[in-house]
C-alpha cells in the first residue's frame, strides 16, 4: 500500500460511495428528474435535508422557483435510468417522459415520485444559498416513505438483505456499487485511561506500523521497477469525471 497524492480538486472523490438520489421537480405541470451525488441530512428537528445542484441544470431553477422537490432513493433496478437522467438536460425535451420511468403522485408536493426506488421524501424549499460553483438547497421534509422490503422501520436503517432492495451507491463516472452488509463495532465506552491500560490504543499502533511497513516495501518495489525500466513513473491523478450534479 502506498499513499499517493491527489489533486486538490480530486479530493471530493474520496467521499464517493455515498447514496445517489434522483431529485424530482415540477414547474407549470412539467415534471423533471436528475440524479444528485451530493445530499445529506442537516437537521433532525426541524427535519431538514440538503442537496447540491449546479446552476446550469434545468432542475436548479425549477426547484428555486417551484419551492419544492422530491428525493427518490433508487435501487439497482434503475441504474441505467439514473445514469441517463444525469447525462441529458431537460432543456432538450421532457426527459422524464422520454425515460419511460414510471412515476406516481406525491402526497403533498406537486413534483412526482419515481417507481424503481426504495425510499422517497417530499420536501418544501426551506432555504438556498450559493457555495462555490454550486447551489445548496435546504428542503424541509413534509412526507417520507420507504419500501418494507428494503427498510427496517424498527431500527431505522436499511435491511441490506436483498440486492434488489439496496440503495444505489455512486462512485463516479458510470460506476455504482451496493452496500455488502452490516456489522457492529465491538467496543464499549471507555475513558482514555482505560484505553491506555487495556492496550486498545497499542493495537491501533501495531496495525498502523504494519501498514507503514507495507507502504515502504511497495515504494521500494516501484522504485526498483522504474530503475530497471519495467514500469513508467505513476504521476497521474484520477482521470474520471463525475457526471454533473
Amino acid at each position: 500500500m502506498v499513499r499517493k497524492k491527489l489533486e486538490e480538486t480530486d479530493g471530493r472523490r474520496l467521499l464517493g460511495g455515498a447514496p445517489v438520489v434522483i431529485v424530482t421537480s415540477a414547474w407549470r405541470t412539467v415534471p423533471n428528474a436528475m440524479p444528485v451525488a451530493w445530499s445529506m441530512p442537516v437537521s433532525v428537528n426541524p427535519p431538514l435535508v440538503a442537496i447540491v445542484v449546479h446552476s446550469s441544470r434545468q432542475s436548479h431553477d425549477m426547484i428555486k422557483f417551484g419551492e419544492e422537490f422530491g428525493i427518490n432513493i433508487p435501487s439497482r433496478v434503475i441504474t441505467n435510468h439514473t445514469q441517463w437522467l444525469g447525462m441529458v438536460s431537460g432543456t432538450s425535451g421532457e426527459k422524464l417522459e422520454a425515460s419511460q420511468l414510471p412515476y406516481f403522485k406525491s402526497k403533498i408536493i406537486d413534483a412526482p415520485l419515481l417507481e424503481g426506488c426504495i425510499g422517497w421524501m417530499e420536501c418544501t424549499l426551506h432555504d438556498h444559498f450559493t457555495i462555490g460553483d454550486h447551489t445548496t438547497f435546504i428542503g424541509r421534509v413534509v412526507a417520507a416513505q420507504a419500501d418494507t422490503d428494503a427498510f427496517d422501520f424498527e431500527k431505522g436503517m436499511w435491511l441490506l438483505q436483498d440486492a434488489e432492495y439496496k440503495p444505489l451507491m455512486y462512485l463516479g463516472g458510470r460506476t455504482y456499487s451496493l452496500l455488502d452488509g452490516t456489522f457492529d463495532a465491538e467496543v464499549e465506552q471507555r475513558s482514555t485511561e482505560q484505553m491506555a491500560d487495556e492496550g486498545f490504543g497499542k493495537e491501533l499502533e501495531e496495525i498502523e506500523f504494519e501498514r507503514a511497513r507495507k507502504r515502504e516495501e511497495e515504494e521500494e518495489r516501484r522504485d526498483e521497477e522504474e530503475r530497471k525500466g519495467e514500469s513508467d513513473p505513476d504521476s497521474s491523478s484520477l482521470p474520471r469525471q463525475l457526471p454533473e450534479v
